[in-house]
């Protein structure tokens, strides 16, 4: 009986084994690493660099004694708006802080700016001469003072909108002659002209939005576009030829600016 049980178990244990060799071998798959997100809170320092398209309308105000000798619209022409353009670029520090998939923060930057135009328009006949109106309007650099306010649709993607205070160095360059304009140099000359520069820093507000990528866990790049709006200037100067007369320039300057950025978090 109990050759009879040992060679049951024996039969048993063989067939068993033939079929555990005839099964699929049993796949152990890794588990999907878990990736913890990106932290954006803390500061970070980057550089940028971009394009700006600016807008510098400018008015002409003459004085009692200035409009007794130049009619108003007649012969004191101004060229249209002008629109100054190139490049920019500079650098910006800021602070995030992460609140789930809301950021805020705050961010500060200073750039560079080659927005330049001159455009010139000419009247009627004057003391022998056609009277020309030039202006000359620069942008050389802008900063800016912002808020952010994003969302993150991913752990690694940004998507804000920005604003806050804006301030730059815009100069507009106003001259009037009824000869070509170097006839403004140089004493002695009897021939009508009158030139004045506006100086200064402006100051003014900005607003925009953008979307920043972290393709590194320190390293993010960006898009931004920002609309400056940096108020006006205006100055008063002398027609060298009509004792007592003024002019008085106006000018505004406002400004499309798109650019794109790196930041380093640390």
């Amino acid at each position: 009986m109990r050759r009879i049980l040992l060679g049951v178990l024996a039969l048993t244990a063989l067939v068993g084994g033939a079929r555990a060799a005839d099964l699929p071998a049993r796949s152990y798959a890794k588990a999907p690493a878990i990736n913890p997100g990106i932290n954006w809170s803390g500061f970070y320092a980057g550089i940028n660099a971009g394009y700006g398209y600016g807008s510098a309308p400018t008015s002409l105000d003459l004085n009692a004694v200035e409009q007794g000798v130049i009619l108003p619209g007649v012969n004191n022409p101004l060229p249209p708006t002008l629109h100054p353009e190139g490049f920019v670029g500079g650098g910006q520090v800021g602070y995030n802080a992460q609140f789930g998939s809301v950021v805020a923060g705050l961010e500060a930057d200073i750039d560079y700016a080659n927005l330049r135009k001159t455009d010139a328009a000419s009247g009627a006949p004057f003391i022998g001469g056609i009277l020309t109106t030039t202006i000359e309007s620069k942008l050389d650099w802008f900063g800016t003072l912002r808020g952010r306010l994003g969302v993150l649709p991913a752990n690694n993607v940004l998507l804000y909108a920005t604003g806050g205070l804006a301030y730059g160095q815009v100069r507009t360059t106003t001259t009037g002659s009824n000869m070509p304009p170097f006839s403004c140099n140089g004493p002695g000359l009897s021939v009508y002209c009158a030139t004045g520069t506006t100086s200064g820093v402006s100051v003014g507000w900005t607003v925009g939005g953008g979307i920043e990528y972290a393709f590194a866990p320190n390293w993010t790049i960006r898009g931004e576009y920002l609309y400056l709006d940096l108020g006006s200037q205006s100055v008063t100067f002398p027609d060298r030829d009509v004792p007592g007369g003024l002019l008085t320039s106006h000018t505004s300057f406002t400004a499309h600016i798109g650019r794109a950025g790196l930041n380093y978090r640390f």
